[in-house]
């Protein structure tokens, strides 16, 4: 006999309000990171548009683990 899956219960509204609450801070702090990681490069190789660059791709890889964890806690990210 072959056994089915188990289907997994989703997370409570609690665990869900937890989660997103702890997203609020994913986008400022990878892009403030990245931010002062740019400003040092700058100081070191003299540079003026180092900083703006980790700006920009600290933002962006916030709101891109921002939405893939979204999804996750959602659970839309099985495979039916």
């Amino acid at each position: 006999m072959e056994e089915q899956p188990q289907e997994r219960k989703g997370l409570s509204a609690y665990a869900k309000a937890g989660a997103y609450a702890g997203l609020a801070f994913v986008t400022p702090i990878s892009g403030f990171v990245c931010y002062k990681i740019g400003d040092w490069l700058d100081q070191r190789y003299g540079t003026g548009y180092l900083y703006l660059v980790g700006l920009i791709l600290g933002c962006v890889a916030g709101m891109y683990e921002t939405f893939r964890q979204a999804v996750r806690i959602e659970g839309l990210d099985r495979r039916r």
